[in-house]
């Protein structure tokens, strides 16, 4: 059964969200594609596209209690500042680690590039920990371990992939299936 899009404003559902997590699943099913396609312009790579569009929302989560936006439209102008904050650190980086190599004498085309980013939510409260741990057990095998070698110990796709011995968009869809049976888990849904 279909459920019918939410029509709260971006605005309304920053606020809502600190309450209500389908809230923020409201948003992101809402512009999670757009950005992704906006992001991909600006880096060229679908992949570094998809982890810049985790962190993005993983960050906006983590900071959603501070959202100060008055206007219906600043929800959205407040997630797009966070991926553009998140494109310049990508940048940055890249920037940092070329000038390293070049400081060393390392050759650029024989370095292998890292292209993994932050982990898109890190669960640091230690009080949550045990329910994690058994909504994690509670995955299917490869989920758990596609969203263990992923989020756990931080592999690329790539190395998620060869791991699993699968493709990578196959690694990639273990790892979002997991994390979203985790969420649901976590927030009182069934596995």
């Amino acid at each position: 059964m279909a459920t019918s899009p939410d029509t709260r404003s971006d605005s309304d559902l920053v606020r809502a969200s600190v309450d209500d997590p389908s809230a923020f699943e409201a948003l992101f099913a809402r512009h999670a594609c757009g950005m992704r396609a906006w992001l991909a312009g600006q880096v060229k790579d679908v992949g570094v596209a998809n982890d810049l569009l985790a962190e993005t929302f993983a960050q906006a989560w983590q900071s959603r209690r501070r959202f100060k936006g008055r206007d219906p439209d600043d929800g959205l102008a407040w997630i797009y500042g966070i991926a553009r904050n998140m494109l310049r650190r990508h940048y940055k980086r890249g920037r940092v680690e070329a000038r390293a190599r070049q400081r060393l004498g390392m050759r650029l085309d024989l370095i292998e590039e890292d292209r993994s980013q932050e982990v898109a939510a890190r669960l640091t409260a230690s009080a949550l920990r045990p329910r994690i741990a058994s909504a994690l057990n509670a995955l299917p095998e490869l989920q758990q371990r596609a969203v263990e070698a992923r989020i756990v110990r931080e592999l690329d796709y790539g190395s998620v992939a060869a791991e699993l011995e699968c493709s990578e968009p196959t690694a990639r869809a273990l790892v979002s299936r997991g994390l979203r049976r985790l969420n649901s888990t976590m927030n009182g849904g069934e596995p």
